[in-house]
């Protein structure tokens, strides 16, 4: 989806303002830091503004070791003072119970902790080491371009993903009882909803204030029930989250489409073990040195206990790029032709990795788990739960057709599913709503738009839908059933959830 332009530049001036204050402020960090190495000489050696946060390397000529500070970005940031402590905590319960290296964490304050003015922060040792995903990515004159080395040694390729295997096997160790944040007393305990990447974004480039999720939760499909009713919500109260009549259509399908499948991918009565979760884990926070070895691993701001199907999926970082951005850019076959070999090569090395674990069991081994994931596609369901702003892209190349069998287009889809009669009537009413908003968000943007309510162009037949190979027909008749049930009356998708379960 686009960008709320109007709410970015508003976030944009925070950060301005911020980054201000931070050049006036060195004096002030400089004391700060003192007071935790107890020493007065601290020099500022290199500074980096990443995508959420702004770090400093500190110095002393001790012999000790150089330390970083760094303080979430305001206007990049929302959950500035939660989002510190959640690290903190990540980062010691991490530390203590896998063999995972992380940087020691020598202090952490809250914003009213920091006399400096700039917010929260947190203290960490330096860890010298070079990003993997630099090892792994295709040169290019823009630093930003993450593009898998196609030429790349296969053995390197392997080494690397190897490294990666071993961290995912050692987070795959952690049980939790519930979906949440983590917090450290006197034991590490789940206390909070889950903090996550994806309503960062969407506070920030969607405008989509509270819709972070507001407590913990027992089940699974509890969690992925408020995941497929936000992107209701960011669908509808994002004012530029469509481009004309016939995109809100088939958003709306989409959505709706999503929550029918819902327990073909899970189990409705999944309540734990949880496990522990990074929406960014991948290359680009490991760090490595000259021989390929792991010395780090970094950026935990966006962890939490999420339902196990999350970490068992096949990881999305295999091509390095996102997988949204190859399928916009290569469509669906081109994007699987490329990412299925690199994902083999990965499951052989985890099962490489297990097995000198002696994880004998192939039942429970996680690479079972992620081959499963691949096969019934179920890794691209988890993502397109957890990508709101790109869940139609997801649905549309890599589930409709998996699930639903195959069409003649989009369009054929939408018109079969949402435009009979009986299921929702009251659709247009929606379309004519959201042109609306798109018309009020261009004027108060200032530019000039003719966007206007648009009847349905396609007037096919009514297709019926026939049942998929990829579901049992028990299932699939009871899928069919509950997805008229749910369309014809609008539920949400909680609701539908507990139809099914009755």
């Amino acid at each position: 989806m686009e960008f709320d332009d109007i709410q970015l530049a508003a976030y944009d001036k925070v950060k301005i303002e911020w980054i201000k204050r931070v050049s006036q402020s060195s004096a002030g960090i400089v004391a700060l830091v003192n007071q935790y190495r107890q020493k007065d000489d601290c020099l500022l050696r290199s500074m980096h503004c990443g995508s959420f946060n702004f770090s400093i390397r500190l110095h002393w000529d001790d012999g000790q070791g150089d330390w970083l500070i760094r303080f979430p970005i305001p206007g990049k940031s929302m959950y500035l003072d939660e989002k510190v402590q959640r690290e903190a905590a990540v980062m010691k319960y991490v530390a203590k119970e896998t063999n995972i290296p992380i940087p020691a964490v020598i202090a952490y304050g809250s914003s009213a902790e920091n006399p400096t003015g700039l917010g929260p922060f947190i203290i960490m040792k330096w860890i010298e080491g070079r990003k993997m995903s630099e090892l792994l990515r295709e040169e290019s004159d823009d630093p930003k371009e993450s593009v898998l080395d196609p030429t790349l040694d296969p053995t390197v390729l392997k080494t690397l993903y190897g490294q990666m295997a071993d961290i995912l096997l050692e987070l795959w160790k952690l049980d939790f009882e519930k979906i949440g944040s983590l917090s450290i007393g006197s034991e590490p305990i789940i206390d909070g909803p889950p903090l996550t990447l994806e309503t960062n974004e969407l506070i920030r480039t969607s405008g989509l204030n509270g819709c972070a999720p507001q407590r913990m939760y027992d089940s699974s499909m509890d969690y992925l029930a408020s995941l497929l009713q936000l992107q209701d919500t960011h669908l509808d109260q994002q004012r530029n989250s469509v481009y004309d009549s016939e995109d809100y259509r088939q958003k709306y399908a989409c959505r709706h489409l999503m929550k029918a499948i819902a327990l073909q991918f899970i189990a409705n009565d999944e309540r734990g073990p949880f496990k522990l979760f990074s929406d960014d884990l991948g290359p680009g926070n490991v760090l490595v040195n000259d021989s390929l070895e792991v010395v780090a691993v970094i950026d935990w701001e966006f962890c939490y206990a999420a339902p196990p199907q999350f970490s068992s999926s096949i990881p999305w970082w295999l091509l390095l790029q996102q997988p949204y951005v190859l399928l916009n850019e290569l469509g669906p076959d081109a994007f699987l032709d490329a990412f299925i070999p690199k994902a083999n090569i990965f499951l052989q090395v985890l099962e490489e990795r297990e097995i000198s674990r002696e994880i004998a069991q192939k039942s429970v081994r996680l690479s079972s788990h992620m081959r499963r994931s691949l096969e019934d596609r179920s890794a691209w369901f988890m993502l397109a739960c957890r990508m709101t702003g790109s869940v139609d892209l997801i649905y549309w190349d890599l589930l409709d057709e998996f699930c639903w069998g195959t069409r003649a287009s989009v369009a054929e889809r939408v018109y079969t599913l949402t435009s009979t009669p009986e299921m929702h009537e009251g659709r247009e009413d929606l379309v004519r709503l959201k042109m609306r908003q798109l018309q009020e968000y261009y004027e108060d943007l200032g530019e000039g738009s003719d966007v206007a309510y648009e009847p349905e162009q396609f007037q096919g037949p009514n297709v019926k839908i026939e049942r998929s190979y990829h579901m049992d027909r028990a299932t699939n008749q009871r899928f069919l059933e509950g997805v008229l049930a749910g369309l014809t009356i609008g539920v949400g998708a909680s609701l539908l959830v507990r139809w099914y379960r009755s």
